[in-house]
C-alpha cells in the first residue's frame, strides 16, 4: 500500500513539475508582451508578473530598472541637444556682431586711410579681442561637455593663485583709469584645487566685472570656517533680481537684444569648473552691485 502511495505522489510531482515549464513559459510571454507594448506606445506603468516566480519577478524588476535608466539617459540626451541647438544659434549671433564691425571699419580704413579717423584700428583690435574671447569659451565648454575630460585636484595657495590672476588685469585696470580694491589674507589659504581651472574662474569673474559692469572693483579672498570664500562685486546697472538667478546659466544675459560684446559663457563655464571642484556659486544684489561669491573647500 505505502509502495502505491509513493508512487502516487512521485507521479503528481512529476506532473507539477512537468506544468511548471509550461507555465514559466506563459509568464515570459506576458512579460514579452508587455515589454513590446511599452517599447512601442512609450508606456511607464511598472511591468506586472503573475507568478510567485522570484526569479521572474527579479528578472521584470532588473527590465523597468533598465528601462527606467534608458529613458532617463534618452531625455538627459535631449536636452543636451537643445541646449547646444541654443548655444550654436546665440554663438553664431555673438560672432556675427564683431564680424560685422571689423568688416565696416576695414572698409572705411581702406577708403580713407589709417589716419583719417583715429581709433578705427583700436576697435577693430578690440572686436578681433571679443572674438578670441568667445572662441576660448566655447571651446572650454566643449571640452567641459567631454566625458573624458577631468580635473586635477591638488593642494594650492589659493591666496597667490588669486594674486597672479590679478597681476594679469594691470593693464586693463590701467586703461580703465581705476584699481580695483583688494583684500586678500595675510598669509596662505591652501584650497583644494585643479590650478588652471582656478585661475580660469578667477580671471573669468573678473572679466566678466570689466566687460559687463561699471565702476569700482572689488577683489575679496576671505576664509569662513573650513571655506575660501572669492568675492567680486562691482556696480551693473540694470540688473534685477530676475536677472540674478539666470547669471550663470549658459548663453545666458541681461540684455535681451544682446547688444553686449560677448555671449553670457563666461560664468557659466565658472559654475562648471566650481562645481567639480566640489564648490558652489552665489549671485546677489547689494544695493547697486552685483557680487558674485565662490566657495571652495579648503584643503586638509
Amino acid at each position: 500500500m505505502i509502495g502505491w502511495i509513493a508512487a502516487g505522489v512521485l507521479a503528481l510531482a512529476a506532473i507539477l513539475l512537468a506544468q511548471r515549464p509550461r507555465r514559466l513559459r506563459a509568464r515570459i510571454g506576458e512579460l514579452r508582451a508587455q515589454v513590446a507594448d511599452r517599447r512601442s506606445t512609450g508606456a511607464q506603468a511598472p511591468l506586472v508578473v503573475d507568478t510567485r516566480d522570484d526569479e521572474l519577478e527579479a528578472l521584470a524588476a532588473e527590465i523597468d530598472l533598465a528601462w527606467r535608466d534608458g529613458q532617463e539617459r534618452l531625455a538627459a540626451a535631449e536636452r543636451r541637444e537643445e541646449r547646444l541647438r541654443r548655444e550654436i544659434a546665440n554663438i553664431s549671433h555673438d560672432l556675427k556682431t564683431p564680424m560685422i564691425a571689423v568688416k565696416g571699419y576695414l572698409q572705411l580704413v581702406e577708403r580713407d586711410g589709417p589716419h583719417a579717423v583715429p581709433g578705427r584700428l583700436d576697435v577693430v583690435l578690440a572686436r578681433v579681442d571679443d572674438l578670441s574671447r568667445l572662441v576660448d569659451d566655447f571651446f572650454e565648454l566643449s571640452v567641459l561637455d567631454s566625458a573624458d575630460h577631468t580635473l586635477r585636484l591638488e593642494r594650492a595657495d589659493a591666496t597667490d593663485l588669486v594674486s597672479q590672476a590679478l597681476l594679469g588685469f594691470q593693464t586693463h585696470f590701467a586703461a580703465g583709469g581705476a584699481e580695483p580694491v583688494v583684500t586678500l589674507p595675510p598669509t596662505s589659504l591652501p584650497v583644494r584645487v585643479d590650478v588652471t581651472a582656478f585661475t580660469r574662474v578667477i580671471t573669468n569673474l573678473v572679466s566678466n566685472a570689466l566687460v559687463h559692469g561699471g565702476g569700482a572693483l572689488r577683489v575679496e579672498l576671505s576664509r569662513d570656517a573650513d571655506t575660501a570664500v572669492l568675492v567680486v562685486a562691482n556696480p551693473a546697472a540694470g540688473i534685477d533680481e530676475t536677472d540674478v538667478r539666470h547669471l550663470f546659466e549658459r548663453s545666458w544675459r541681461a540684455d535681451p537684444a544682446r547688444s553686449g560684446p560677448h555671449a553670457g559663457l563666461g560664468l557659466s563655464i565658472v559654475a562648471e569648473l566650481v562645481d567639480r571642484m566640489g564648490g558652489t556659486v552665489h549671485a546677489a544684489l547689494d544695493d547697486k552691485d552685483i557680487v558674485l561669491t565662490v566657495r571652495l573647500p579648503l584643503a586638509e
